[in-house]
C-alpha cells in the first residue's frame, strides 16, 4: 500500500464523561529534530469554529481524549488503540498552534511520547515540493468519511482517497490565510485528511522544476479542513510550508485561550468502532 493511505490515521474524539463525541482524520509528521507530532484541525479538537469568534459548532462536544490506531512492530497483532490526553491536569491544551495565526490556522500539532521500538510508525515525510500545482491539478484527499467503517472495512483503518481539483489559485492566500480551495465531494469525518498529489506510472506531471517527470510519485501538499458551507464541494486546504511551520515553530496556547475538559475518570477504549456523530 501507499503510504498516504498508511499515514492516514482514524481518530475516535473522546468527552470528559468517557462517550464518544465523534470521529475525524490526522497523521503523524516529525519536527525538524524527529519528535512526532498528530496533526489534524483545530476544529476537531475544540468543536469550536475559529471563523465564527470560537463559537462551539451546532452539535459539538469537546473532547479530552483522542484515540487513534497504531500497528506494533512486529505486525503479528491487530492495530492497538493509543489513548492521547489533550490537556493537562490544569486544563490546559496540549497541542500546539501556528506561531503567527494561531486559531485562525485550522490545523494543531499534538506531541507525542512514543516507544517506537515497540510500534510501526508511519509518518508523513518532510519533502521539497515535487509538482507544479495550479488550477485544475487533481489531488487526493485521503481519509475516513462519514460512513466508512474501519473495522468492517476488512482491512483495518487504511484511508479512503477522495479525488479533487484545485479551484483556486494554490499561490494565492485564501481570506489573508495559508489556504486555497479544492473542489472535492468531501465528507464529515475527513476533517483533518493529509491532502496529496499522486501520479502513477503511467502519467507524466511538471515537475515544481519545471521539466516533465513521469510517476510513480506522490507528495504531501497540506491538509484539508472541510468545506465553505455545508451546500458546496468547494473545501479548504491548509497549505504544507505553514503547516510545517507549525510543527518547528508551534506555541502551546493557555488555559485563557482555550481549556480542555478533564480526563475521564474511567475509560477503556473498545477497539475502533465507528462513533455515531461525525467531525
Amino acid at each position: 500500500m501507499d503510504v498516504p493511505e498508511l499515514a492516514s490515521l482514524h481518530l475516535e474524539l473522546v468527552s470528559s464523561g468517557g462517550k464518544r463525541a465523534g470521529h475525524a482524520t490526522g497523521f503523524v509528521m516529525r519536527d525538524k529534530t524527529g519528535q512526532p507530532y498528530l496533526i489534524t484541525n483545530r476544529h476537531v479538537f475544540t468543536a469550536r469554529n475559529s471563523k465564527d469568534d470560537d463559537k462551539v459548532r451546532s452539535g459539538g462536544i469537546a473532547p479530552s481524549v483522542v484515540v487513534l490506531p497504531i500497528m506494533p512492530a512486529d505486525h503479528r497483532s491487530p492495530w492497538v488503540p493509543l489513548v492521547c490526553r489533550l490537556g493537562d491536569d490544569d486544563g490546559r491544551p496540549l497541542w500546539r498552534e501556528h506561531p503567527t495565526y494561531g486559531k485562525r490556522f485550522d490545523v494543531v500539532a499534538l506531541p507525542l511520547d512514543l516507544d517506537e521500538s515497540r510500534i510501526d510508525l508511519v509518518t508523513m515525510p518532510r519533502v521539497a515540493p515535487l509538482a507544479y500545482l495550479d488550477l485544475t491539478s487533481e489531488l487526493f484527499v485521503v481519509g475516513f468519511p462519514i460512513g466508512f467503517d474501519p473495522v468492517l472495512s476488512g482491512a483495518g483503518p487504511v484511508g479512503v482517497w477522495a479525488r479533487g481539483t484545485i479551484a483556486w489559485r494554490p499561490t494565492w492566500d485564501w481570506e489573508g490565510l495559508p489556504s486555497f480551495l479544492l473542489d472535492c465531494r468531501a465528507r464529515p469525518g475527513q476533517s483533518g485528511s493529509p491532502v496529496v498529489f499522486q501520479a502513477d506510472e503511467f502519467t507524466s506531471f511538471r515537475g515544481a522544476d519545471g521539466t516533465i517527470k513521469k510517476g510513480p510519485a506522490w507528495e504531501f501538499v497540506g491538509v484539508y479542513s472541510g468545506r465553505t458551507h455545508e451546500h458546496s464541494d468547494i473545501g479548504i486546504v491548509w497549505k504544507r510550508a505553514a503547516v510545517i511551520e507549525l510543527i518547528d515553530q508551534g506555541v502551546q496556547p493557555t488555559v485563557d485561550d482555550y481549556w480542555v475538559p478533564e480526563f475521564p475518570a474511567v475509560f477503556h477504549p473498545a477497539g475502533l468502532q465507528l462513533p455515531t456523530d461525525d467531525t
